[in-house]
């Protein structure tokens, strides 16, 4: 008879629903984890974010033992404990009542119940954050630390649990997985809108990931207002009718499962601290009149409140977007009037730590608009150091001076003028001008060649913008010759013609100009404002073949990154950064990390900003993979949006990339489209074309039957890649002569073009040869590896090392195997050695069953010892049962 004690709802997973959102990227995170030994994976994030329904998924697929347990707050009991965990794992349920004494028997049936898993066994723990009993949390210690080999723990946990977990990470035994990585991307939302039948545009679907920040349950509940709705068509005004209904929801679900619970005192803190985006302890205590805020912070931190901790310069903390949203509402309803002295009090505060763009929000949302403009007369330049531009840009319009609005205030045209220079605003950019040249005229100016400094860094960043490039790079030299004043405007006006060069390929030019930019930058503090220079920077150093500065430079980027929100804009450069370094050096699902957290950020603001540039290289990174689909998805979007904000150089270089992805996919509707902007593009620029833009045409003429043309166009651009020391174009160059020498039947030129390639790659620490049109010539680099073919060829230098061609060449054994293939395949015979070897046979045994001399078996062997780089029989076997080459 079952004990009475048992809970059977505790015993099994959580029930997936029929329109489940399939993860497979946190399932293979899982999978990957337990694979490499892991005892202990553990999802850590707060309330809503998918843990169970994440291991349930995980549970489903198992072709090994496992037993779920969700444990509660009984189980702090360890009596309770022991008869649940013991019931998990299918042991008969106690026919009497269970004592005290009764505990060392239950503990001692379950280990020995997983002694008996030999092949493995997998326990799932939910809600382990319950368990927080010393005694109780003893035996779950004791398993992770002494249980079988073949025992996984898979747990889910709203917060760090109280167990000693440092052994674990010591030794590389625990796999944590957070909010950041549970949190739903764009692609996952456009999975989880066309599963409930919700027609969202893009621009939609970027406003549910910037609001929800990836919040599956804020999403879910939004679907559930869109369906109740039913809306025809997904027009504006129906769509902020369900946003209103989902955040009602939202607010009911919180205010039921977490603000409910809370004590009094917690509650009332975390009101206070929600007026601000982000706090540290001095902030916290002043908002809520207190000195123990270190005390209730630890508090929200262990019941895992939404609060996310940011390491920089101080420990600042932030509440998730959707929980600061419900607080303050509250508190907004409760006392309206101690609401506005918390954002008087904040902004005092932030005015004082030199955060002029968070103090501008406080004053605003305080509607102390005297404050916003004292303020902005003050700091004018100092907010391009700011990333917080959404609140900035919105509060700016709504300050009225003298009965006008604040946008025809003198300083406040400078300051929009700054700003525009983040958010590129093409629109707004040219109201500025505007506005600024109508000031001039009216006499309401104090700093003459400021403000035509300011005006022309404006006119330049409109020609970077509209791909008008030499027209920028002559703007700012006549300018800079004509105003050589020594100020913030003159350092932009530099960097902007430093980003027309770098686009023209010219990058030695380049590097001069933002170099000198940035020193500048640093002497003004413009610390923030200044990633986006660096990011320039880095990529001139990846287009010459460096990848190790760029890393050293978004690393220390990184580093030096502060905690505010407001430089979270800023932060987006440098996970670009180190997305751009990632892919050059062929680690791709680093970069795929990287660019998604720039995703992100890019979501938060102004899409103008930076969401086109992301977007543009997250394409490059999935062309790379081979995942041809995604490429074309976001090239088309980043051009959508490109179109839209009229920044027609990153539509054309985006387009460049999607044409060569056409010629690959044979996309003749795409291609001659695209002939027809170039052609335009031509007739209007001439020969001042971007690199990219050259390179797309001369794929797209070898397609269309051109050779001429494509060969004249790589003669000009390897020139000019030689003398710009531009060694990943020179890449791209070897691969496309390579494929024009294979066309007309130079077998031998062709693979000189691709040892070329090889050796380049090689030297400069590139990674990515079988990416983009790489991959058509993966039987050509077979060949190249073959010695018989390279002494036929005359390539006498010696391949690059195994590590590096392994790098370099992974996919050429197909596949996306986990094994690393063989570059150089082996032949029926050596694997027919191979296995008799396996078998233990001596050499003269082999030349034997072989009908064959034993200088022959020899050779054999050689040959194999070679291909597996090995130098004797043991090593050569182990590598083989590695590579799977052996049954």
């Amino acid at each position: 008879m079952a004990s009475p004690l048992v809970n059977p709802s505790q015993l099994r997973p959580l029930s997936l629903p029929d329109k489940v959102l399939a993860r497979p990227r946190l399932l293979l995170q899982l999978q990957d984890a337990a694979a490499r030994g892991c005892r202990l994976v553990l999802l850590s994030a707060p309330l809503g974010y998918g843990k169970s329904t994440l291991l349930a998924q995980y549970a489903t697929r198992l072709h090994t033992p496992w037993a779920w347990y969700r444990l509660d707050q009984a189980d702090n009991q360890p009596l309770h404990l022991l008869l649940h965990l013991s019931r998990a794992l299918g042991l008969p349920a106690p026919e009497h009542s269970l004592l005290p004494a009764d505990e060392a028997r239950l503990w001692s049936a379950v280990l020995q119940r997983l002694e008996q898993q030999d092949d493995g066994f997998t326990l799932f723990l939910d809600d382990l954050h319950l368990l927080r009993a010393e005694r109780s949390r003893r035996y779950l210690e004791q398993l992770l630390r002494f249980g079988p080999p073949g025992l996984k723990v898979m747990a889910a946990s709203e917060g760090a649990p109280e167990l000693a977990l440092n052994h674990l990470r010591r030794d590389e035994r625990l796999a944590v997985i957070d909010a950041r990585e549970l949190a739903v991307d764009s692609e996952e939302i456009r999975q989880l809108a066309s599963d409930r039948g919700a027609k969202l545009d893009s621009d939609a679907l970027y406003q549910l990931r910037a609001g929800s920040e990836g919040w599956i349950t804020g999403l879910l509940f939004w679907f559930t207002a869109y369906r109740e709705q039913a809306p025809a068509s997904p027009q504006p005004e129906l769509l902020r009718g369900v946003t209103r209904q989902a955040y009602a929801y939202v607010t009911d679900f919180l205010c039921e499962e977490v603000l409910a619970r809370l004590p009094e005192e917690l509650l009332a803190f975390l009101e206070r601290t929600a007026v601000v985006q982000t706090f540290d302890p001095a902030l916290a205590n002043l908002l809520g009149e207190r000195a123990d805020a270190e005390r209730l912070i630890r508090q929200a931190q262990r019941r895992d409140l939404f609060i996310e901790q940011r390491a920089g310069e101080r420990v600042e903390y932030r509440y998730h977007r959707v929980l600061r949203e419900v607080l303050y509402q509250h508190l907004q309803q409760r006392d309206p009037q101690l609401l506005q002295q918390l954002h008087q009090r904040a902004a005092a505060w932030l005015l004082e730590q030199h955060r002029y763009s968070e103090a501008i929000h406080q004053y605003g949302r305080a509607r102390d608009f005297n404050a916003v403009l004292a303020t902005a007369e003050r700091h004018t330049f100092d907010l391009l150091r700011d990333g917080q531009v959404n609140a900035l840009v919105d509060l700016l319009g709504q300050v009225e001076v003298n009965g006008q609005t604040g946008s025809d205030h003198f300083t406040l045209a400078i300051s929009e003028a700054s700003i525009v220079m983040v958010t590129n605003d093409i629109a707004r950019s040219k109201a500025c001008i505007q506005r600024l040249r109508l000031l001039q005229r009216q006499g309401v100016q104090r700093n003459p060649e400021r403000v035509q400094q300011t005006i022309a860094y404006l006119r330049t960043l409109l020609a970077l913008l509209g791909g008008n490039l030499r027209h920028g790079i002559e703007l700012a030299g006549q300018k800079l010759q004509r105003y050589p004043q020594r100020n913030a405007a003159g350092s932009v006006l530099r960097f902007n013609r430093a980003r027309c060069l770098f686009e023209l390929g010219q990058l030695a030019a380049a590097r001069r100009d933002v170099e000198q930019a940035l020193g500048e930058f640093d002497e003004f503090g413009f610390s923030g404002f200044a990633n986006i220079p660096h990011l320039l920077l880095g990529q001139i150093e990846l287009a010459e073949g460096d990848s190790l500065a760029a890393l050293r430079r978004f690393l220390a980027l990184e580093s030096q990154s502060p905690a505010t929100a407001s430089r979270n804009f800023y932060e987006l450069f440098h996970h670009l950064g180190l997305g751009l370094v990632f892919v050059q050096q062929g680690h791709l699902e680093q970069a795929r990390q990287r660019l998604a957290k720039a995703e992100t950020l890019a979501l938060g603001f102004p899409h103008s900003a930076a969401l086109v540039q992301v977007l543009h290289h997250k394409a490059c990174l999935y062309d790379a993979m081979g995942e041809a689909g995604k490429a074309l998805a976001r090239w088309d979007e980043a051009r959508r949006l490109a179109r839209q904000f009229r920044q027609f150089g990153l539509y054309r270089l985006a387009g460049a990339w999607r044409a060569r992805l056409a010629v690959r996919e044979r996309d003749q509707d795409f291609i001659l489209a695209w002939l027809q902007e170039w052609h335009w593009c031509q007739r209007h620029y001439g020969e001042d074309l971007m690199p990219d833009e050259w390179l797309a045409y001369a794929w797209v003429q070898r397609h269309l039957g051109q050779p001429a043309v494509a060969r004249q166009i790589l003669a000009n651009l390897r020139e000019q890649a030689e003398a710009e020391h531009n060694h990943r174009l020179q890449l791209d160059l070897w691969l496309l002569d390579a494929a024009l020498q294979r066309d007309r039947g130079e077998q031998n030129a062709a693979l000189t073009c691709l040892d070329e390639a090889l050796q380049l790659a090689a030297a400069h620490g590139f990674g990515q040869l079988l990416h983009h049109e790489g991959r058509e010539l993966a039987e050509l680099f077979r060949q190249l590896l073959q010695p018989p073919v390279r002494r036929q060829a005359g390539l006498e230098r010696p391949l690059p090392a195994r590590e590096q061609l392994e790098l370099l060449l992974a996919r050429l054994g197909g596949g996306e195997s986990k094994t690393t293939p063989l570059l150089e395949p082996l032949t029926r015979r050596e694997l027919d050695v191979l296995r008799r070897m396996a078998r233990g046979q001596t050499n003269q045994q082999l030349a034997d069953g072989l009908f064959v001399s034993l200088s022959t078996v020899k050779t054999h062997i050689n040959n194999l010892f070679r291909k597996l780089d090995v130098s004797d029989r043991d090593t050569a076997l182990r590598a083989a049962r590695e590579l799977r080459l052996l049954d």
